[in-house]
């Protein structure tokens, strides 16, 4: 895994990402009952546009591969994710429930789009001998960061406040769109996981 930029820069990118969305539901409810003036119905009805925006996805991902390139999936997955945070940034602003449900909705679309990319992209250039252990090794890492994104979340808000903690949601999101995989590209790196297997079944 150490050997394949684009497997290196789908982890990153997957801490980058969750460190950041669980800094953001650290303060959601707050800063949605605070600044913007949601009641709890009003914020919980923002939070259920990420599962409209999951379901989008999910319905356009095959024909969004079709016509887009894995490097063009991979950059918009977190780049969405980093404007609807500015959204959210804004919402105090006026907008009401507006922002924060566009904000959700991104958060849910993007992300599984790039996802569905991902998981296509790793199983091509990871053997299969290692497909288990690629997995798992990025599922451990996902799942350890959002503790660390929570705490982070919190603590920040409570010391710094929430404008702090807003712009340490966006730099991550930044960073994640920014990371390994946005820079390569996958389709060039899996020509040549093609051609290395390709190498090894001719016969000598």
């Amino acid at each position: 895994m150490c050997g394949q930029p684009l497997l290196l820069g789908i982890v990153a990118c997957a801490l980058f990402w969750n460190k950041a969305f669980f800094v953001l539901m650290a303060i959601y409810l707050p800063f949605a009952l605070g600044p913007i003036g949601l009641n709890a119905a009003e914020a919980g009805s923002a939070q259920a546009a990420m599962g409209i925006g999951s379901l989008a996805a999910a319905f356009v991902a095959a024909r969004s591969m079709r016509w887009l390139s894995p490097r063009t999936i991979l950059m918009f997955g977190p780049a969405s994710s980093c404007v609807g945070t500015i959204l959210l940034a804004l919402s105090p602003l006026g907008g009401w429930l507006a922002l924060p449900f566009v904000t959700f909705l991104l958060l849910g679309f993007g992300p599984i789009l790039w996802f569905v990319c991902q998981n296509s992209s790793r199983q091509i250039v990871t053997p299969p001998g290692l497909l288990g252990r690629v997995g798992s090794v990025i599922q451990v890492a996902i799942y350890g960061v959002r503790s660390v994104g929570a705490l982070l979340g919190g603590l920040v808000a409570a010391r710094f406040g929430f404008d702090a903690a807003l712009i340490l949601i966006i730099a991550l999101f930044a960073a994640s769109a920014t990371s390994e995989p946005c820079r390569l590209r996958p389709e060039t790196a899996m020509r040549a996981s093609r051609g290395r297997r390709e190498a090894l079944i001719m016969p000598g």
